[in-house]
């Protein structure tokens, strides 16, 4: 692909600003944009842009500026309200010859609210947890035996683990959804989802199975062409930091059901727990989500598989391989920052 790569909200995500600027292999550059200037992907990327925060106002009309001032050919959110915000304008930047890799609106929605998202994916017949955003339900549930402690209290609409805590009796259920509802209302979230007082967290039934995390890979038309799968061992700051490859077959057709649902363009990440053989979906990241890594560092090359289809070229097949058995950890590396920058 000639052109560049516009990573928007890229954060700390330094090794998936590498691995573009590796796919590209020259024949373009990895612009990063984030609303603070001094992170790790800022200072890997070859052009790095500061950008408003994405609720302002003039946060869009800055990413279409950036757009179209540094010859952008694919773009690719990394945050799940900048994704929010930009599906809601991929038409403006389609219409600027760049491919966005972003959901429709309405996906783009779903995927922030998680209470939304679990009820839209059980009326599809997908296996979700059992989920309520009503403190009285949830009680009215456990005393009529519907459901069992331990629970899980998240932020209705959120990121990072915004607001979760396991509760073993209602004590601590009351006091976790007390602590989740002042996180949630001191944070930006409410600027992107409507929710009223009360409604901002949800309860579900706390799963202890082993957890996956699923790549789903589409092309750029929303046909599926690929998913990858690695078990988490460990999280941190609300990703995945220790996980292992795992065989693929283990997840059935659950990718294809989602894509099928879905029809995305690129690659989403789809969060699952073990309910003693059933997986049931958690939680959905219509990005490049913190799991990537550990598909890449089992043979997986998303970023080359998205430069091909923008060229209008077919992968090679080996961007959609992926070995069974690859651990991996993320690394903290300490790094100095070059002069100047």
């Amino acid at each position: 692909m000639n052109g560049n790569v516009l990573l928007t909200s890229v954060g700390r995500r330094s090794y998936l600003v590498r691995y573009f600027q590796a796919a590209l292999r020259g024949r373009g550059r990895v612009v990063a944009s984030n609303m603070i200037a001094d992170t790790a992907g800022m200072h890997a990327a070859d052009i790095a842009l500061t950008t408003p925060p994405a609720y302002s106002d003039e946060y869009v009309p800055a990413i279409l500026e950036i757009c179209r001032r540094h010859d952008v050919r694919l773009l690719c959110s990394l945050h799940d309200l900048d994704v929010l915000v930009l599906s809601r304008h991929r038409p403006a930047i389609e219409a600027l010859g760049t491919v966005a890799m972003l959901p429709t609106p309405e996906w783009g929605l779903l995927a922030l609210d998680k209470l939304a998202c679990t009820r839209a994916l059980q009326d599809q017949g997908v296996p979700v947890p059992w989920t309520t955003g009503n403190r009285d339900a949830a009680r009215d549930a456990l005393r009529q035996g519907r459901v069992r402690f331990p629970l899980v209290v998240k932020a209705r609409a959120g990121f990072g683990s915004l607001g979760l805590a396991v509760c073993h009796d209602e004590q601590e259920l009351d006091r976790a959804w007390r602590a989740a509802d002042e996180q949630v209302a001191r944070s930006v979230v409410g600027r992107f989802v409507d929710m009223a007082e009360g409604e901002r967290v949800l309860v579900q039934q706390h799963l202890p199975g082993r957890e996956f995390c699923v790549g789903i890979c589409n092309d750029l038309q929303g046909r599926y062409r690929a998913h990858f799968v690695c078990e988490v061992h460990e999280m941190r700051a609300g990703e995945s930091d220790r996980a292992t490859s795992v065989d693929r077959a283990l997840v059935g057709g659950l990718p294809q059901r989602i894509s099928t649902i879905t029809r995305h363009p690129g690659l989403w990440g789809l969060d699952c727990l073990d309910d003693e053989g059933v997986l049931r979906v958690i939680d959905l990241n219509p990005r490049f989500s913190g799991d990537y890594p550990f598909h890449h560092l089992a043979g997986a090359d998303v970023p080359r598989a998205l430069l091909d289809w923008v060229d209008g070229r077919q992968p090679d097949a080996a961007c959609f391989e992926a070995r069974a058995g690859v651990r991996g950890y993320k690394d903290l590396v300490p790094t100095a920052v070059p002069a100047g920058r």
